[in-house]
């Protein structure tokens, strides 16, 4: 029993099973995945504070990073804009399934048909994602409200992990299923789906980021 429950869970079992399950209960799966992030979002907002992040003893090694590449003034403008959005990021963290889902799906399938891959429907797609989204969410969340803030958050953070490479091996092998496409086509298209999910919009933060630190010195901030 506990064999066959293991082979289901593996990365190529599951790309297959979830290809061909119920399109119902593969988008259902999105807000119960919500849920889960709803209830950790709200007990990271309250267990993690950006004073703690940014100042004395417990503060983070990126802010200390920061302060010796720009210095003291430019970090005190990021500093200001982390404190000013630190409750739109906790919003951001909540609705982190939504993004996984439609954003993640869509970035792979048009991958595929930059790739030249054409003719094959994104609704099964779609599905897959809702249905991994949830095994994806829920033990990461659960492990995020357990041990968010305490001594033990270094377990959360591998639990996350692990369950961020198993997603990405789950993406990987539907590529090969859905698309019919060899190893190096489908590694081609899980970059090139991954880079415009992932790459592109932390390029865009970067970018904003650099352009708000310009505006302080402009308006002669610092």
């Amino acid at each position: 029993m506990i064999a066959t429950v293991a082979d289901r869970w593996r990365p190529k079992a599951f790309a297959a099973w979830a290809l061909s399950a119920g399109t119902f209960w593969g988008l259902a799966c999105v807000p119960i995945a919500m849920v889960f992030s709803t209830v950790s979002a709200y007990r990271l907002s309250q267990t993690v504070h950006v004073d703690d992040i940014v100042f004395g003893s417990t503060r983070s090694a990126i802010v200390d990073t920061l302060l010796v590449a720009i210095g003291v003034e430019r970090t005190a403008v990021l500093v200001y804009v982390l404190q000013r959005s630190f409750d739109a990021l906790v919003v951001a963290a909540a609705i982190t399934p939504i993004f996984l889902w439609l954003l993640g799906s869509s970035a792979i399938h048009a991958a595929a048909r930059f790739r030249g891959v054409r003719g094959r429907p994104y609704l099964p797609l779609l599905v897959l994602f809702g249905y991994a989204e949830l095994v994806y969410q829920a033990p990461t969340s659960l492990a995020g409200i357990v041990f968010a803030g305490g001594p033990f958050t270094g377990i959360a953070d591998a639990v996350s992990v692990v369950m961020l490479v198993w997603f990405a091996l789950v993406v990987h092998r539907a590529i090969t299923l859905h698309y019919g496409v060899s190893g190096d086509q489908a590694l081609a298209i899980f970059l090139i789906g991954g880079l415009a999910f992932y790459l592109l919009p932390l390029i865009l933060i970067a970018v904003l980021l650099v352009a708000i630190v310009v505006a302080a010195a402009i308006l002669q901030y610092f």
